[in-house]
């Protein structure tokens, strides 16, 4: 298999890569010597080797049970590593208009992936957003013996179903999810790298799809350890038992808690940055002097009844100048409330599960922002053309969305007299000046019961950020 790899590639842009050398190791039963391989370089050189190396992953690869194969492929399209026209093979709307990049493919393997990527397309129908797949595609011709290998192996990789793993994002979220991930962590892994690819990009837009070409990259090369890093299986795995210590959750509690926080913060260990309890001055006051620069923040609260229950709040608690001394909503989607004790539970932005609600509309990045509040106290809705609920973005603030009801944009907010989570004809949580009272109620915005008995006394409130896992 491996001595046939090579015909879609154009061996005069590849330097001194060997095309005919011998393949070397190919197998690997340790995992652990696997990665230390592709870390090193073991097969940059080497075309054979890398090819065979990486159809083992892909094929251990555990799918649906009925998974489209090289077979299939032979049978639709035919098996020609002759010139194909792109154009015969149009790519599907769920690329959304992304090209075929060449990868130092011959300039007729083009028309190759197009039809791949066209098969593909007629065999998934549920794909509704893969922007990726013209790049993952091309990379993977690099290391087949012909179309039909190469369908299989992006076959593979869409059916993958094995709780936990996402190889390849196939909606709207999950991709632009995928792509704030992993552009954080070359932020903070790779600056150099990340200045290099935003100053390069003409928009947001080119950055995340910039990341996403060496996100794909980076997955196929080590995608055994990729996994283990980025996937919601292991984001529990970031909170560390031994260095974990709260008198309100347990290590085992505060995992629960982290499965449901967002994916580009998997890497990250809960840090204490304060626990309030039986302050008698200035209380509010030290709570956003301590939260303050954190983004974001989860707020735990154990009431003298036993009870807790707490918030994820994605936004610096700063924001709230921005309102003077009005009270003003701010914060995005991706807020939740929770309760844990006497059971669990987590209630999301209502949007989310209902996208009825409210029509997505990114503002465009050269018109000024545009700022104010409505009659209760929240963010103003902006007007602008709405795209598909499909392809609505707890991401963004409450401005980016046309709400049919400006109450169910009320994520938090806090004055010198009190802190507010969660609006709209009722608060999730409401804490007093003193941090010393709370009531809490069914509000628009969660579409929660009360979090725990309606009006509660606080015996204990801690407030945790996020540090980087890695640097521990």
């Amino acid at each position: 298999m491996a001595v046939d790899c090579g015909v879609f590639v154009d061996w005069s842009q590849m330097g001194d890569v060997s095309h005919d050398a011998a393949p070397g190791k190919t197998e690997y039963k340790d995992l652990k010597e696997l990665k230390q391989h592709a870390r090193s370089g073991q097969w940059a050189k080497n075309h054979s080797q890398r090819s065979a190396v990486y159809q083992q992953p892909l094929k251990a690869l555990p799918c649906r049970t009925v998974t489209p194969d090289a077979a299939v492929y032979r049978d639709i399209v035919g098996n020609s590593n002759s010139k194909r026209n792109p154009s015969a093979y149009p790519l599907p709307e769920f690329v959304d208009g992304t090209a075929v990049p060449c990868y130092c493919l011959k300039t007729e393997s083009v028309g190759s992936v197009h039809a791949v990527i066209s098969c593909i397309a007629g065999q998934f129908p549920d794909i509704s957003y893969c922007p990726s797949l013209p790049a993952v595609t091309a990379l993977l011709l690099h290391w087949s013996a012909d179309e039909a290998q190469c369908f299989e192996s992006v076959s593979r990789m869409l059916a993958c179903n094995e709780p936990g793993r996402r190889l390849l994002d196939q909606t709207f979220l999950a991709y632009q999810s995928a792509c704030m991930t992993f552009g954080d962590l070359v932020h903070k892994y790779c600056p150099s790298a990340h200045k290099l690819m935003v100053a390069t990009a003409t928009d947001v837009l080119e950055v995340q799809n910039l990341f996403l070409c060496f996100y794909s990259n980076f997955l196929i090369v080590k995608y055994a350890y990729c996994l283990h890093v980025l996937s919601r299986q292991n984001v529990q795995l970031a909170v560390n038992a031994d260095n974990f210590s709260s008198e309100i959750v347990s290590a085992k509690e505060i995992r629960d808690i982290w499965s449901w926080i967002p994916e580009r913060y998997a890497l990250c260990q809960p840090e204490l940055l304060n626990c309030f309890i039986n302050m008698v001055c200035d209380v509010l006051f030290r709570f956003y002097s301590h939260c303050e620069g954190y983004e974001p923040t989860l707020m735990l609260i154990r009431t003298t009844d036993g009870e807790v229950c707490g918030a994820f709040l994605s936004t610096d608690w700063e924001e709230r100048k921005r309102g003077g001394n009005k009270l003003s909503f701010f914060g995005t989607g991706e807020c939740f409330v929770f309760k844990m004790k006497p059971e669990m539970e987590r209630y999301e932005w209502v949007v989310i599960k209902h996208p009825e609600l409210a029509n997505a509309s990114q503002a465009a990045d050269d018109e000024p922002e545009q700022t104010g509040a409505n009659d209760n106290g929240g963010p103003q809705a902006l007007e602008k053309p709405a795209t598909e609920p499909s392809q609505l973005s707890p991401f963004l603030s409450a401005r980016h969305f046309n709400l049919n009801s400006r109450n169910t944009s009320m994520f938090m907010a806090g004055n010198i007299d009190s802190i507010i989570i969660g609006g709209g004809e009722g608060n999730a949580l409401y804490i007093d000046s003193e941090l010393n009272h709370g009531r809490t109620e069914r509000c628009l915005t969660f579409d929660n019961p009360p979090l725990c008995a309606e009006s509660f006394q606080i015996a204990l409130l801690e407030v945790w950020g996020f540090k980087d896992a890695m640097l521990q």
